[in-house]
């Protein structure tokens, strides 16, 4: 059965956990339509409400992916956008999904959650990457040239298995301020900041019942400061490290340089109309928030910040000033 304007939305397991039992698909219909929502997620739950996608959203196992990557070979990335949360991620995914030339993936739920899926061997998951980078990156209108991927920030930890399924992919990870990051997860926490949404524990380097007992500013400092040391760890010549404070030059400057590509003029307009709107509501003026998260920070979110982020944060800053960005 041919795929196109299918699109893979969710991946499940008949087992007793992820990664565990036979994997399957269900599937979406978008025809031709662009992907231009924030999130992916935003976009399918739009898209699921019709009438069309209520009576034949279906679902078949992984093969299938296999198969229609044999069939129809999606386009090649040209570039990963990792990120540390709440650093300007998603305005980068917003001014490249502002070009029509452009196939823009942001935080796909059934890719980020296979590439950080633990029971799955390597050589399968680099397969089954492969296959899902592969379904997501079909042509929408039939002109795009270029096509880019968004992971959730805690994907970072999987960066070793993305990086095996893709070794020659070029990638940046973005980073801000640790207290102004921890500020805006206290204001409106993400699910993998909340105890108990990440799976794997034993990657905060705490037993499960210290984890739980945790404060929520010394859980949310623990998951940021892990994100930002798998970066740091996994640091190689395909990555560059970005500070929020070079946006939004470096989406046609740096960014655009280290994926590959170069923006024409009347493209860099396109991107900077993008950037005067909030990235995540883009019917509001974007307005700078440091300055209002830097007055919010208590006693205990700057101590949870020193403790568990700033070392990886200044560690990050050492190697981009060790790579000689400007």
């Amino acid at each position: 059965m041919r795929r196109d304007g299918w699109v893979p939305i969710r991946l499940v397991w008949k087992g007793s956990g992820v990664g565990e039992g036979e994997a399957f698909v269900d599937w979406c219909w978008l025809g031709g339509e662009r992907f231009i929502d924030p999130f992916f997620d935003g976009a399918i739950e739009i898209a699921q409400r019709r009438p069309f996608n209520r009576l034949f959203t279906h679902r078949t196992p992984i093969a299938e992916l296999g198969w229609w990557y044999a069939a129809s070979p999606g386009m090649a990335p040209a570039g990963f956008i990792f990120h540390m949360s709440r650093c300007g991620s998603t305005l980068v995914s917003q001014m490249l999904a502002a070009l029509p030339e452009n196939v823009v993936i942001s935080e796909a739920g059934p890719m980020d959650r296979l590439a950080r899926a633990e029971s799955i061997p390597e050589a399968a998951k680099a397969e089954w990457l492969r296959w899902m980078v592969s379904a997501l990156g079909q042509k929408r209108s039939g002109g795009e040239t270029r096509y880019f991927i968004k992971f959730d920030s805690p994907t970072v930890l999987a960066l070793p298995s993305i990086r095996r399924a893709f070794p020659s992919v070029p990638w940046i990870f973005l980073y801000r301020n640790p207290e102004e990051v921890l500020v805006s997860h206290l204001r409106q926490p993400a699910p993998a900041m909340c105890a108990g949404m990440i799976t794997d524990v034993s990657a905060l380097g705490a037993p499960l019942d210290e984890v739980v007992s945790m404060s929520q500013e010394e859980y949310a400092a623990r998951v940021i400061g892990r994100i930002c040391e798998s970066a740091a760890l996994g640091m190689d010549e395909c990555g560059m490290l970005v500070n929020y404070t070079e946006l939004p030059e470096a989406a046609w400057g740096n960014i655009a340089r280290r994926f590959g590509v170069e923006f024409s003029p009347d493209e860099i307009a396109q991107m900077q109309v993008v950037a005067l709107h909030d990235a995540k509501r883009p019917r509001q003026k974007f307005e700078a928030d440091g300055e209002s998260k830097r007055l919010e920070v208590s006693e205990a979110v700057r101590a949870a910040a020193a403790r568990w982020i700033s070392p990886h944060f200044d560690e990050l800053e050492r190697l981009r000033a060790a790579a000689g960005i400007p």
